[in-house]
């Protein structure tokens, strides 16, 4: 499966940085889901947790307010604030 370059980035640096199959974004309208291949967007992300995963295991980021870029097998996760939670 290919696979997605997910970077999630706070003003104090990255927090969580991998190659990943699926993302699901916390977003106002929704969870939304990125797969490879995904049509370029930029979206708002709210106050949540970014779930990814991929052949080896999930991850869940927990997330402040930001925004997210989606294009050419990358999503990059601009967020005010950023934790990575145990599993």
């Amino acid at each position: 499966m290919d696979r997605i370059a997910l970077h999630v980035l706070t003003g104090e640096g990255p927090v969580f940085e991998k190659q990943v199959e699926y993302v699901n974004l916390p977003t106002g309208f929704g969870s939304l889901g990125v797969l490879a291949g995904h049509a370029e967007m930029l979206c708002a992300v709210e106050e949540g947790v970014l779930r990814c995963r991929w052949s080896e295991g999930t991850a869940r980021v927990r997330v402040g307010a930001g925004v997210a870029s989606v294009g050419h097998n990358e999503v990059n996760v601009l967020v005010a604030s950023g934790e990575v939670l145990e599993e």
